[in-house]
């Protein structure tokens, strides 16, 4: 195991959907550490991830974070609603959770989406978050009392959020095709809610269920009690 590698394609610049035949760099994915420089990779060049889809009559662009985006992910943090925040990351700042996506791009163990209509760059309307560590007295600690334990080389944590204006759209079902490929390029196969759905928030656990997660167990914090759910790419 200590020997384990994995083999990712080149993709072309400027085309994130076809990858240069014969052409792979080799990772190390065993340990955090390892992944960065492929993070930082595609923070520098984000085409791999890019993707351009149309939801409800509207195109847009899925795409990772970039350095740019700050005031944007500033205006789509501070324009949730307050039922928004709370299911997303409670009360939170807009600006220095913006400030901190923006800094630890590259750097962290974090890949950040983004979504907007695909004439717009300034204006999002969605977001991924994407963590591939596992802190040990969160997600593992708890799936483990579920009977299910999590392999961190394995397992990548999933939180996603989109503007109130797109509820029922159909965006969110539209961000997971894009957002599973990223996790794949990362050599990851199952996804569990990063901190897990809030108990009364029923349109996200049926949004969730539709979409193949299952749920694992609850739990309970000063927020109330939460649901998590699981998902197996095959």
């Amino acid at each position: 195991m200590l020997g384990m590698r994995w083999w990712a394609p080149i993709q072309q610049r400027g085309s994130p959907l076809g990858a240069i035949p014969g052409s792979y760099i080799c990772w190390p994915v065993l340990h955090l550490e390892n992944m960065l420089p492929f993070l930082a990779a595609l923070a520098a060049d984000p085409a791999q991830l890019t993707r351009r889809l149309t939801v409800a009559g509207t195109p847009f662009t899925i795409r990772a974070l970039r350095a740019d985006d700050g005031a944007a992910l500033r205006s789509f943090l501070a324009g949730l609603s307050d039922t928004s925040r709370r299911y997303w990351h409670g009360d939170a700042d807009p600006a220095d959770e913006a400030t901190g996506w923006i800094d630890g791009i590259g750097r962290y163990d974090k890949l950040r989406l983004v979504a907007h209509h695909a004439d717009r760059t300034g204006h999002l309307d969605a977001v991924v978050d994407l963590s591939f560590a596992l802190p040990p007295e969160a997600e593992p600690l708890r799936y483990a009392a579920y009977g299910l334990p999590l392999d961190p080389a394995r397992t990548v944590r999933f939180g996603p959020c989109v503007a109130d204006d797109w509820h029922g759209s159909g965006l969110a079902a539209a961000l997971l095709p894009p957002t599973w490929d990223a996790v794949r390029l990362l050599e990851r196969d199952r996804i569990v809610l990063l901190g897990g759905v809030h108990a009364d928030n029923h349109r996200a656990r049926r949004f969730y269920r539709r979409s193949g997660f299952v749920e694992a167990g609850t739990f309970t914090t000063d927020a109330g009690v939460s649901i998590d759910m699981a998902l197996d790419l095959p």
